[in-house]
């Protein structure tokens, strides 16, 4: 399962009847009493064009057949031809849907059993269409009639080129369903579009980040064409700075305010003829489509200009060149960055087994910001009061993608409700941290906070424990979320509930219960300095084991180094506050690892133990050389404590 088809498999899950409406059971309702579906849920009334009940007199709800003579489902299959944007202003979704057009695996998902969808006798049509939405880790079935608005006999909103194809009218009508009305779906963003309609994961780009030197620009696109190859959705726009720059065309037949898609990102390269395949120059290019079709861009490489000239036949082959009037364009690279400012990508990522491209694995958590856990931005004293969670990174060095969504207030509009603004922190945590952090540790990211439904960050982050903690700017909004985070190798992801241990349960009869915990002990490994050699090369791979009473915790590996700056820390809660806490220093092997050397924390001295003072520990062997002195030494930060909730 290689191809895109097993990418996305993994991405869609059997689908909830939405508002409890069953397709089938409806349809087969119909067909046995030979009516056409009329929605009860979304009416043809002025409530379901905007959520104020205002709609425009002159506006006739009526189904395809007559508006057309021969309705079609899909006319000769779809494309992101099939998207017109209609009067309303949601060109966000407009350049989602083109994306998702273009891809056939995609589309079959959205549009579950298509052929059974479209008008025919075979088909037994009753007026009642299905369509597939992703809501906050969910998929639902949403079923709608096919009663579409007109004005003057032509559709209002949304509508395919060929005047009888009408499943893009009908997936709009569909989609404002789910948020109450038309009006809903005016201004937004391309991610959240695309979103609703994957499953993947949104990121937006600013690409003025991107733009500061040569480097920044290539990797940036190398970002864009990874991409591509693993069949994101990419959308990208011209902002606007006035009511008046809305849908203004620049000279170069850009249109502000609209929201392009992206369908190609390619080196291409120069020359013709033989010679082509000895020429080691490329240029970097990128193909967009504008939603609305014919106006396009009009600068170098535009549709017949002479730039086209420098490459060969073979070249526009391999790149589907076509100078149909039909919103597709080329551009360079350096020329996209010059005119647009922001992009929307809908990562679709591989999560299958079975697969020879890259797979991701996912840790995914619901939580909901509640009064008592509704802290505020890491501005606050109340910070560490949102919930918190946990994920772990297992390689050496892995690259993590963490993915924060909030539930689109858009549904609540006409209670006056905005989404919140939101964003997450993420902070190094203790190698075995099981308990909520009543501290902050270093901070590993801490990204913008907006209104954005969604907010998105991708790090490059060494082995080790991570808390993430998303929050909204202000404390006291509450609200819920979705958390996810991706990585090369689980990242097991898990909500921190508890303050510090639970009392123990008592044994049989209320007798032989184990002790209660009753204090605690933070150790902050800071390094190690002059390790015994264990390399051929005069290095070691050192890593610290610590043992407190009969539960243990590792630092990660430190390679080719015996000066090997750890900076972890362990947290150990004590039923025997005076047990001594021990800690073992060994390098790791390909066939055993080897004990190099330990040293003890003498826990009668845990009064000295305030987190402020660095001790340092000469090392030693262990039984039979447990007198005899090893090179190196090792630096800790220590805190004891018998109140469990302060660590």
């Amino acid at each position: 399962m290689d191809n895109i088809s097993g990418v996305i498999s993994g991405l869609f899950e059997s689908a909830t009847p939405y508002k409890n409406q069953k397709y089938s059971q409806l349809k087969k309702d119909c067909v046995g009493a030979n009516r056409l579906f009329e929605d009860p849920v979304f009416p043809p009334v002025a409530s379901s064009l905007s959520y104020t009940g205002y709609a425009p007199r002159d506006i006739v709800w009526k189904r395809p057949g007559e508006i057309v003579s021969d309705p079609k489902f899909f006319d000769a299959g779809a494309s992101a031809d099939d998207f017109a944007q209609g009067s309303l202003g949601n060109c966000w979704f407009v350049a989602a849907c083109a994306c998702i057009a273009e891809d056939k695996s995609l589309l079959k998902k959205i549009v579950p059993d298509f052929e059974e969808q479209e008008w025919s006798k075979d088909h037994k049509y009753a007026g009642i269409f299905h369509f597939h939405f992703w809501q906050m880790g969910e998929w639902i079935d949403v079923v709608i009639d096919d009663r579409l608005p007109t004005r003057n006999g032509e559709l209002v909103y949304v509508q395919s080129r060929s005047k009888n194809e009408f499943w893009s009218a009908l997936l709009e009508k569909a989609y404002a369903k789910i948020f109450g009305d038309y009006d809903s779906l005016k201004g937004g963003q391309a991610k959240d579009a695309m979103v609703d309609m994957t499953g993947g994961v949104g990121e937006g780009l600013e690409l003025k980040d991107y733009t500061k030197t040569p480097e920044d620009r290539l990797k940036l696109f190398k970002i864009l064409r990874k991409s591509k190859e693993h069949h994101s959705l990419i959308s990208a726009a011209i902002p606007v700075t006035s009511a008046s720059d809305m849908e203004a065309q620049l000279s170069c037949g850009l249109i502000k305010g609209h929201a392009y898609s992206v369908t190609a990102v390619k080196k291409v390269r120069l020359g013709k003829g033989l010679m082509s395949h000895f020429n080691k120059e490329k240029i970097l290019m990128i193909r967009c489509r504008n939603p609305w079709g014919g106006t396009e861009w009009k600068g170098a490489w535009s549709d017949g200009s002479p730039e086209w000239q420098q490459i060969s036949s073979s070249e526009k082959k391999d790149m589907g060149l076509t100078f149909d009037e039909d919103g597709d364009f080329w551009m360079t690279f350096d020329d996209f960055l010059t005119y647009f400012t922001s992009m929307d990508i809908c990562h679709i990522l591989n999560t299958s087994l079975i697969t020879f491209h890259k797979s991701w694995k996912e840790g995914k958590a619901f939580g909901e910001w509640k009064k008592e856990k509704c802290g505020g931005c890491p501005n606050f004293q109340t910070f560490l009061n949102n919930p918190q969670f946990v994920f772990d990174v297992e390689l050496e060095e892995d690259e993590v993608m963490v993915s924060l969504e909030q539930w689109d207030k858009r549904i609540d509009k006409e209670l006056g409700k905005e989404n919140d603004t939101i964003g997450f922190y993420i902070m190094k945590a203790d190698v075995n941290r099981k308990y909520r952090m009543h501290d902050k540790l270093e901070k590993v990211h801490s990204g913008t906070y907006s209104n954005a439904r969604n907010q998105f960050s991708r790090l490059d982050l060494p082995q080790g424990r991570y808390c993430v903690i998303p929050s909204t700017f202000e404390p006291n909004y509450p609200g819920r979320f979705l958390l996810r985070v991706y990585a090369d190798k689980s990242p097991d992801l898990k909500e921190l509930y508890l303050e510090e241990p639970p009392p123990p349960s008592s044994g049989f009869l209320g007798i032989g219960g184990k002790k209660p915990k009753v204090a605690a002990t933070q150790i902050m490994i800071m390094k190690a300095e002059g390790l015994e050699v264990q390399d051929k090369d005069g290095f070691s791979d050192p890593y610290v084991v610590v043992f407190c009473e009969k539960k243990k915790a590792k630092t990660r590996v430190i390679k080719n180094n015996i000066n090997p700056e750890f900076n972890e820390r362990m947290t150990f809660y004590h039923r025997k506050p005076d047990e001594d806490i021990t800690l073992e220093i060994w390098n790791l092997n390909m066939m055993r690892d080897r004990f190099m050397a330990m040293c003890t924390i003498k826990m009668s001295n845990r009064s000295q133990y305030d987190g402020h003072h660095v001790f340092r520990h000469e090392l030693f062997g262990k039984d039979k050389e447990a007198s005899v002195q090893k090179p190196g030494t090792l630096w800790l930060r220590i805190f004891h404590t018998t109140d469990m909730a302060r660590v």
